[in-house]
């Protein structure tokens, strides 16, 4: 199996982790459309030849779950023809917290899983917070706008892994997708990023940073299979189970359903 199908990776070069969601099956056998669903991390340091190559590959939807602050400070480079949608899932409230993450010294020192719990909290607020429930509606609604053929939707953060990786779980389940495909996928990042990690944590090191911050480092740029186990006991335990958040709280139709899977999987 070549690495490109095994990391579903499209070929940026000059961003992280730009990967297709077509190829994936469903719990029927049927196979989710290619050039029609893409994760990534964000758009800010692609080079000229990776926008072109966003745009030859159909993307018309850019959909960016980053806050506030970190567009103003890494605005998407979006590419021709595409529609920009700026779509914040944390709350300010949660930005303003989540400094400490870029400053880990203190909180690392004292608690070596500090960025390991801390994943656990922002996994909650993705699932709970009125902010990331407003923005993953939204989510669908542009989902659901995307119906041309040969035309793609991209959704991304800043890594692609996390508020990434709850919408991922969110529509590949609509679709039908099964968990163990959808865990495979969010592992991958830990493939497609490790180069990234490995610099950041070898940058850290020869700055002197300490083991605790450096694991605490790691557990925040890479993705724990826990973290998302995580998500799914909530979803399981507070709403119960993601077709009833589908319902209930993405206030996702039957008749939706069905217009995704007409949309999103091969005939």
């Amino acid at each position: 199996m070549s690495e490109k199908y095994e990391t579903k990776l499209i070929g940026v070069t000059s961003g992280r982790n730009f990967r297709e969601l077509g190829g994936y099956k469903t719990i029927t056998g049927q196979e989710i459309k290619s050039h029609k669903l893409i994760r990534s991390g964000n758009l800010a340091e692609l080079s000229d030849q990776d926008v072109t190559l966003l745009k030859d590959y159909g993307v018309r939807y850019d959909i960016d779950f980053r806050s506030t602050k970190e567009v103003s400070e890494h605005p998407d480079r979006v590419p021709d023809g595409a529609h920009y949608e700026f779509d914040p899932v944390f709350s300010e409230d949660l930005t303003n917290a989540s400094k400490g993450i870029f400053a880990l010294e203190e909180n690392a020192e004292k608690d070596p899983q500090f960025g390991y719990r801390h994943m656990f909290y922002a996994y909650e607020d993705m699932i709970k917070s009125d902010s990331a429930q407003q923005a993953y509606r939204k989510f669908f609604d542009l989902l659901l706008a995307n119906s041309n053929e040969h035309e793609a939707l991209l959704f991304h953060c800043t890594a692609g892994k996390d508020r990434t990786g709850f919408g991922a779980l969110l529509i590949l389940s609509a679709l039908g997708v099964p968990f163990s495909t959808i865990k495979y996928d969010y592992t991958l990042t830990n493939i497609t990023t490790a180069d990234f990690i490995n610099n950041m944590l070898k940058q850290a090191a020869a700055s002197g940073a300490s083991e605790r911050v450096l694991q605490s480092i790691k557990d925040i740029q890479s993705v724990h299979p826990e973290y998302l186990d995580h998500a799914v006991f909530v979803l399981n335990q507070e709403y119960g189970g993601i077709n009833e958040y589908l319902r209930k709280v993405m206030k996702l139709s039957s008749n939706d359903i069905l217009d995704l899977r007409k949309i999103y999987l091969k005939d």
